[in-house]
């Protein structure tokens, strides 16, 4: 598929410009149509004048003696560039006077009109490139692969001693080195402080493997986007949930008390206790205590 990767882009261009170049072909037959009878109109008469020379009359007359002739003429100075073999004996034999339909035609039709064409059909092929799904994904998918092995040869880099793990010790030596940053930009992730970035690739193990690097890698690349800041949102609200129902849990086997629960059952609690003091300074009047000497808690 890659050898014929360039004949595939020439025939979507081609099938995606078949409209314009139907249309096209429309609005320049009308103009060359058009051109072609009033050529043949106004050189009727130098054809039919016997004073002019038979060999001026026959070349006239083979190039825009019938509507047709005409027609096929302005048709090849439109398209194949020669209007000067088919127009200056025109102007020489002929009448001076037709340089004004020759400058014109030429000028808006062969210049313009044409060169308006050609940037149509370019835009249309640039836009049926760049909107080709599967081209597209062909060189996303390319774009990642190179990515990855970059990252494989940056962690095969760092991994000075071969055991397939990266520490945090060696990972903030490296980065140290302001090259090494400069190349971690070039790879789309800034890098600030080798901690964050270590605690960021690590699982909690203390270590980095290769499949931890270029899946933290490919994650931290590029600025934030809005999905991943919905992604997070989504993350805290689930913990959210799960907490909320696992402090109801504990509150279901009074593991946890609520504030209200534990304020009323702290109020009894010192109600219970004033109540002993007073019976125990019934009981023993000798030896009453003052209420005023205990603190409650």
């Amino acid at each position: 598929f890659r050898f014929f990767k360039g004949l595939r882009g020439l025939v979507k261009a081609c099938q995606c410009c078949l409209p314009s170049l139907c249309w096209s072909m429309v609005l320049l037959a009308v103009f060359m149509c058009m051109g072609g009878l009033i050529m043949g109109n106004l050189l009727q008469d130098f054809i039919k004048d016997e004073t002019q020379s038979l060999e001026d009359r026959q070349w006239v007359w083979q190039r825009y003696g019938t509507s047709y002739r005409a027609t096929y003429t302005l048709y090849e100075i439109t398209f194949a560039g020669n209007w000067p073999t088919n127009a200056r004996p025109v102007l020489e034999k002929v009448n001076q006077g037709f340089v004004v339909f020759f400058l014109l035609y030429v000028t808006i039709i062969v210049f313009a009109v044409i060169r308006v064409i050609s940037a149509i059909f370019l835009k249309d092929t640039l836009d049926e490139a760049h909107n080709d799904a599967q081209q597209l994904v062909m060189d996303r998918l390319k774009k990642k692969a190179d990515y990855i092995q970059r990252l494989e040869g940056l962690f095969r880099t760092i991994d000075d001693s071969g055991a397939g793990m990266i520490t945090e010790d060696r990972l903030t030596e490296i980065l140290s080195n302001p090259k090494v940053k400069a190349y971690f930009q070039t790879l789309e992730i800034d890098v600030q402080e080798a901690s964050t970035l270590f605690h960021l690739l690590d699982n909690g193990d203390g270590e980095v493997t290769l499949e931890e690097f270029i899946d933290g890698i490919m994650r931290c690349k590029g600025p934030a986007r809005a999905i991943d800041t919905v992604a997070l949102h989504a993350d805290l609200r689930q913990v959210d949930a799960k907490l909320a129902k696992l402090t109801k849990q504990l509150k279901e086997t009074n593991l946890v008390q609520s504030r209200a629960s534990k304020a009323k059952t702290d109020s009894k609690d010192a109600k219970r206790k004033h109540v002993d003091l007073k019976i125990f300074n019934r009981v023993d009047p000798e030896r009453s205590i003052s209420l005023t000497s205990f603190e409650m808690p």
